[in-house]
């Protein structure tokens, strides 16, 4: 039998149908890892003004790469139509996914005040010691690290999922614990920090006019101040859109006690948008450099 046999779905997969869905996490993680590393292999090698200026891009790529990290497992999982980890490695996949998806959300609320403070506050922007960076990727790393941490202590629980092929929170057991958990969770890990954030980037997109042509002309890096900031605006929109799967599953789950009856296209949808999301972010940052990579200052022997 195909699937999670606690599980009672309206529609369960096929043997073909988990071939397909374990094919296309197979193929969208190889391009997640390609294409995320091909730009941190470009932007690690630039020497930006400041210095730390694609910190955070940085590690929302490496985010991108996390939330992608298991596909090796989800595919594998998904072509045999049933989880082959075992417990502990259900237990591991669901701690690494929360882990990779808080991360990745709170540093996206962390590029967009970053993008408010260069524009609206540029000398200060401008002296910010590396420490600062430092603290503050840290703390994203943190908040992400406690809401991992939670189910393994048992505010929630991680359990497969409705298909059967991979490890999340469990919406299939909506107590008051998951209820609790989850609620906490949209609301100050995914309303606060993406709408936050959104805002931030908006002041500082209303402000870019602020920024004298001069400077602009100085400004000799791959990305500008203001392609940065358009970057930070769409990928908080598209993070809004792709991690509302999960939201929408999880909060139906603790709302009307259904988890357990969603259908196997339902419990595929939401990682494949997540993921799918992330899948944009280096596409559009290739777009964004295509004209001014020629820009970049390169060493005459």
């Amino acid at each position: 039998m195909f699937g999670n046999p606690a599980m009672t779905g309206l529609h369960q997969f096929t043997m073909w149908e988990h071939y397909f869905t374990g094919s296309i996490y197979l193929v969208l993680g190889c391009f997640v890892f390609a294409t995320c590393g091909i730009c941190l292999i470009l932007l690690t090698r630039q020497s930006p003004k400041p210095r730390r200026k694609y910190a955070l891009l940085i590690h929302i790529l490496i985010t991108c790469m996390a939330v992608n990290g298991g596909f090796a497992a989800h595919a594998s999982s998904s072509i045999a139509g049933r989880w082959l980890y075992g417990s502990i490695g259900c237990q591991l996949m669901g701690f690494w996914g929360f882990f990779a998806g808080m991360s990745h959300i709170w540093l996206l609320f962390a590029f967009g005040m970053e993008r408010y403070v260069a524009v609206c506050h540029r000398e200060f922007y401008n002296q910010m010691p590396s420490i600062y960076y430092t603290v503050i990727i840290a703390l994203m790393y943190i908040f992400g690290t406690f809401w991992a941490t939670m189910p393994l202590l048992g505010w929630g629980t991680y359990g497969l999922e409705v298909h059967g092929t991979a490890c999340t929170i469990n919406y299939s057991l909506s107590d008051e614990s998951y209820q609790s958990f989850i609620f906490f969770l949209a609301v100050f890990s995914f309303v606060f920090p993406m709408v936050s954030g959104w805002y931030a980037v908006t002041k500082a997109w209303s402000s870019l006019s602020s920024i004298p042509d001069a400077e602009k002309e100085k400004e000799k890096d791959i990305l500008s101040e203001e392609q940065l900031t358009a970057l930070a605006g769409i990928f908080i929109l598209i993070s809004m859109i792709s991690w509302s799967g999960f939201g929408y599953i999880a909060i139906y789950s603790a709302i009307t006690h259904a988890g357990s009856s969603l259908s196997h296209l339902a419990g595929h949808m939401a990682p494949l948008m997540s993921k799918s999301g992330c899948a944009l972010f280096p596409i559009l940052i290739f777009i964004a450099t295509a004209r001014t990579i020629p820009k970049s200052d390169t060493k005459k022997p």
